[in-house]
């Protein structure tokens, strides 16, 4: 979809994994960058990747790095990449997050129909009754509510955004293989490996 961005969120610290660079761990083979990028690259206009640059090595998408420093949660990303004069002149920016190897291919077209049809600001995925705000589109109208959350009440997570802004909720059916897995520690990457076998 030529009218969307997309964001890979991987400026976490991935200290549960252990390690300072998750998005290298191997899943099947591949990187969960790799994967990330397979599904969530076709679904969209162009696609960039918010992470610390010395982190990501030698791979063709563009990085935005965080403009303030200090980890304060992963809002820092999305505010980062609106703020970026990295991004296309699309309307909307999709975000992901580096960790969700089994994002459904179709995810990106189902929040932006239900986004357009309720002129949303953000369309967020709900499954088994819980919001997944990593897995989440946004429309680049909000910079202005995301800056003040960051910069001025020092919040860093997504959901007063989600309070606060009209906001749409997708409920994701169910199925066996939960497609919003969350790789955040060495024992979620060997279950998902047997998610695989």
């Amino acid at each position: 979809m030529n009218d969307i961005d997309g964001l890979i969120l991987a400026g976490g610290r991935s200290k549960r994994m252990g390690c300072g660079d998750k998005l290298k761990s191997i899943l099947h083979g591949k990187t969960l960058l790799e994967i990330v990028i397979d599904r969530l690259g076709p679904q969209v206009g162009e696609l960039f990747i918010n992470a610390n640059p010395d982190l990501c090595g030698e791979q063709s998408l563009t990085v935005i790095a965080d403009k303030i420093g200090g980890f304060q949660g992963p809002l820092t990303g999305l505010w980062s990449a609106l703020k970026s004069d990295q991004l296309s002149d699309a309307s909307y920016l999709m975000m992901v997050p580096c960790d969700g190897p089994f994002m459904p291919k179709n995810l990106v077209a189902e929040l932006y129909q239900l986004m357009v049809k309720n002129d949303a600001d953000i369309a967020c995925v709900r499954y088994q009754g819980f919001a997944q705000p990593t897995f989440s589109l946004w429309h680049k109208r909000v910079l202005p509510a995301v800056e003040e959350t960051l910069l001025i009440k020092k919040l860093g997570g997504f959901k007063p955004l989600l309070a606060e802004l009209n906001t749409v909720y997708l409920d994701w059916p169910e199925q066996p293989l939960n497609p919003f897995f969350n790789i955040n520690n060495p024992e979620d990457l060997a279950e998902a490996e047997l998610l695989l076998a």
